[in-house]
């Protein structure tokens, strides 16, 4: 007795003499729901630098100590020209005629650099800052009941663990 196989009966799609280049999945993708545009549009990455948007103004009030504070700390102002992506027309007697300007907020970049020096001396500080908390802790300790040192992480479990 002859086994029967499951193709039995069943016709194979002939695939040669069909080019696979000119078949496209265009029919197979999904449309893509329309978005609305960002209030602040994100320039495109520039390797070595990193952007950020600075309050020049609130209110209608200009605020030059955020942007002086902001120049300080190596933040230099985007031209618009630079970033024609963007498609940012200025505001009319604006302060920063030249730069890219959006409700008050100026966008800026610097090298990441000068950012990873700044978030580590950030980390620095703030561990400074915990050990003196800790210390302070510690002094009324008595060696006849200890104290516990402090646990600063946190676990997530679910279930019986």
């Amino acid at each position: 007795m002859a086994k029967e196989s499951r193709t039995d009966g069943i016709e194979e799609p002939e695939t040669q003499g069909r080019d696979r280049g000119v078949e496209t999945r265009e029919k197979e993708q999904r449309e893509t729901p329309w978005k609305p545009a960002p209030l602040l549009p994100t320039p495109n990455p520039r390797e070595g630098f990193e952007f950020r948007y600075v309050r020049a103004s609130m209110r209608g009030e200009a605020d030059n100590i955020n942007v002086s504070q902001a120049l300080r700390d190596g933040w230099e102002l985007c031209k618009a020209s630079d970033f024609e992506e963007l498609q940012i027309i200025s505001d009319r007697g604006s302060q920063y005629p030249e730069n890219i300007l959006i409700g008050g907020l100026l966008l800026m970049m610097r090298p990441s650099e000068i950012g990873r020096k700044q978030r580590a001396y950030a980390s620095q500080e703030s561990a400074a800052q915990m050990e003196s908390v800790d210390r302070n802790y510690f002094r009324e300790q008595d060696p006849r009941m200890p104290m516990l040192r402090p646990e600063r992480r946190s676990r997530v479990t679910f279930g019986d663990d």
